[in-house]
């Protein structure tokens, strides 16, 4: 883990809008973390979800609606509040950011593939830190089937990662849903091709986001394919980055064989 310069970190819904736990508070921990592994020459890219969960927060609107224009606008809102959190924690500790908002059709056009690519590779030259979010405001299609975990795994092909951390609620992958059964087990090591169709279903959609653990298991399987390994942990252990990079035992680590 040591060796890895180019990180992809993927924040979730869940992470964001958890009222067990200051969000504030976990925001300036994971910039804390990222400044630090900057002074030792790690580049990282943020892809976050929360603007849409943001900007219920904003609008006091406790459930998600179904609404194509709500959850647009909701996304709107949001984006800016969201934007604003990692932008104060992250200008205290010295480091530049640049939002940087794009779609699954960003991804799938060549021209616009490159010029993504050329724009982040940029923003990581001069020091900064990409905070990627969808598009929402645009992008329907993404809001009824998309999700920022395929978000997270085409910029790490996009960009070349070496890793990609994907930080959830869950302490990684089971052998069964911890949510139901007392008795399930961390899965530490996943070969990907060891997955089947039952671990796709061990844990279901959360009803922050879009995703589940299923759209978390296929970035995996995205990622590995170009040979780049991925993390799976919970945001809510401490200091939860610097001890994936200083090779401590957390979450679970996938790679192909």
């Amino acid at each position: 883990m040591a060796n890895y310069k180019n990180i992809v970190l993927k924040i979730g819904s869940a992470l964001l809008t958890d009222v067990s736990h200051d969000v504030d508070e976990f925001i300036k921990n994971v910039c804390k973390q990222i400044a630090k592994a900057k002074k030792n020459g790690v580049n990282f890219t943020i892809v976050t979800s929360g603007a849409i969960s943001k900007g219920q927060e904003v609008l006091n609107v406790s459930e998600r609606p179904n609404d194509l224009d709500f959850l647009q606008a909701l996304a709107a809102i949001g984006q800016q509040s969201l934007m604003r959190m990692y932008e104060k924690h992250f200008n205290d500790l010295d480091c530049l950011t640049a939002q940087v908002l794009l779609t699954h059709d960003d991804m799938n056009s060549p021209n616009r593939f490159l010029n993504a690519k050329a724009t982040i590779s940029r923003i990581l030259k001069l020091g900064g830190v990409p905070i990627i979010n969808e598009n929402d405001v645009v992008a329907t299609e993404e809001i009824r089937l998309g999700d920022n975990d395929t978000l997270a795994a085409m910029v790490s092909n996009l960009i070349d990662a070496d890793l990609l951390i994907i930080l959830t609620n869950q302490d990684g992958l089971y052998n069964k849903n911890p949510d139901k059964n007392h008795d399930a087990k961390l899965i530490k090591k996943c070969n990907v091709k060891n997955l089947t169709e039952e671990d796709y279903e061990i844990t279901e959609k959360s009803k922050f986001g879009t995703g589940g653990f299923k759209t978390k298991l296929n970035a995996v399987k995205m990622v590995t394919s170009q040979g780049t390994k991925s993390v799976i942990a919970s945001g809510f252990k401490q200091n939860v980055i610097e001890n994936i990079l200083g090779n401590k035992n957390v979450g679970t680590i996938f790679f192909s064989e």
